[in-house]
């Protein structure tokens, strides 16, 4: 298996998507994706599973990337305040 470090972008409309298509995720992630900044690409450095029981109790599998932040340090955040930009950086 081979592995290597891939870029991701904050998305653009990220309150409209979360309350379209990723509803089960917390108000606390929103609060997370406002330490992002649009159209800066982060390394992903790791990718883990994770299970979610929503507001509602419904069971959610999804996953957390490790990525660095503004503030020089790293922290797991949900993939869905997301999207993919790429493997390299430029």
């Amino acid at each position: 298996m081979k592995s290597c470090v891939f870029h991701v972008v904050i998305r653009e409309n990220y309150d409209s998507d979360h309350n379209d298509f990723f509803p089960y995720i917390s108000s606390e992630y929103v609060k997370i994706a406002k330490n992002f900044r649009k159209g800066v690409k982060y390394p992903v450095l790791a990718v883990k599973d994770v299970t979610i029981v929503a507001e509602d109790e419904s069971v959610v599998e999804t996953s957390q990337f490790l990525v660095p932040t503004e503030n020089r340090n790293f922290m797991w955040v949900q993939s869905e305040i997301f999207k993919f930009a790429g493997i390299n950086p430029e």
